[in-house]
C-alpha cells in the first residue's frame, strides 16, 4: 500500500479515536461536580475501546513502516552497522511499547 493511502487510513483512525476521546471528555466535563449519575462501566468500556484502537493503530503503523520504509533503508545501507542500528531502533521502540 502506498504511503499516502496508509497515511489517509491512519488519519481516519486518529479522527475516530479523537471522537471517542472527545465523547468521554464531554461526559466528564458535564459532571465536574459529580452530581450526575454516570455509568462508570460505560466510561471504562469506552476507554478500553480507545486503548484497543490505539494499539491496533500502532501495529498498523509499525507494519507499514517496517515493510515500506525500514526494508528499503536497510537495503540501501552500505554499512552493516548502520542497518543494524536502524533495526535496533525499531526493536527499542517495540520494547517500550510493550511495557
Amino acid at each position: 500500500m502506498s504511503c499516502s493511502k496508509e497515511n489517509k487510513k491512519l488519519i481516519g483512525r486518529i479522527n475516530r479515536i479523537k471522537g471517542q476521546v472527545d465523547s468521554i471528555r464531554e461526559k466528564l466535563v458535564d459532571d465536574l461536580e459529580c452530581n450526575k449519575t454516570q455509568d462508570a462501566y460505560e466510561v471504562i468500556r469506552q476507554l478500553s475501546t480507545i486503548k484497543g484502537a490505539v494499539n491496533s493503530m500502532i501495529h498498523s503503523y509499525i507494519e507499514h513502516f517496517a515493510k515500506e520504509h525500514l526494508v528499503t533503508q536497510i537495503k540501501e545501507s552500505k554499512d552493516i552497522d548502520e542497518a543494524t542500528d536502524k533495526m535496533d531502533a525499531l526493536l527499542e521502540i517495540l520494547k517500550s511499547y510493550g511495557k
